[in-house]
């Protein structure tokens, strides 16, 4: 597929329709947002690091982490592995398959440990609900990994009980959502309540990554 990339950094389909623009938009409006004094001193992920739209997959995570990237250390770290398990060069990365998005997008510091990320509220999700929301309908996506909760709430608008809705498809105006526990050591009891441990998961994982792959 001919790509482009665009001046935010951002590679998209060789497309008239202006989806690269439209979500170089969005994300300068979220990192102008200031609605959520908790969230202060609004940490986000940098606009250039948000992944491809080439292959039609996004990925949403609950909230920026403390890592360099999305994904990394124990919050998720776990799904850069099963990809690179893959062992396919053209995609050794997440952002190299994925347009990646946060429910949230700004970190939520802990007050207590302000080292520590803590789950947003209610009312921090219900504020950046618009943002996904044009990004998901900007970009039209063929299928959204929702990792967590909080991610999946997001996306398909509605309260949900992860472990009720983990790997089971739904659809969304046309676009399939894969609703995913995140594979995190802090998740080991949800993942054994389901019979997985974190080795059989991302071996899961890399399987699904690997089918993916195969139908870009």
């Amino acid at each position: 597929m001919t790509t482009t990339r665009a001046a935010s950094g951002l590679e998209e389909s060789a497309t008239p329709c202006g989806v690269g623009r439209v979500v170089v938009e969005v994300r300068a409006e979220a990192a102008a947002c200031r609605l959520c004094p908790r969230m202060a001193p609004h940490l986000q992920w940098p606009q250039e690091a948000f992944g491809t739209t080439a292959t039609g997959y996004m990925m949403v995570a609950e909230a920026p982490s403390a890592g360099a990237r999305p994904f990394e250390g124990q919050r998720g770290g776990l799904l850069r592995e099963a990809l690179a398990d893959v062992g396919d060069p053209r995609y050794a990365q997440l952002e190299d398959l994925f347009f990646l998005a946060d429910a949230v997008r700004c970190r939520p510091l802990d007050p207590k440990a302000p080292a520590r990320t803590r789950a947003p509220t209610t009312t921090e999700c219900r504020n950046c609900q618009p943002f996904l929301e044009l990004e998901v309908r900007a970009l039209h996506p063929r299928l959204v990994l929702a990792i967590g909760a909080v991610a999946t709430r997001a996306v398909l608008g509605e309260p949900v009980q992860i472990e009720k809705v983990h790997a089971k498809r739904h659809i969304l105006r046309g676009t399939t959502v894969l609703p995913l526990v995140l594979p995190s050591p802090a998740n080991r009891a949800t993942l054994g309540r389901l019979g997985l441990t974190l080795a059989t998961y991302r071996r899961w994982l890399t399987g699904l990554f690997g089918t993916l792959i195969e139908e870009v």
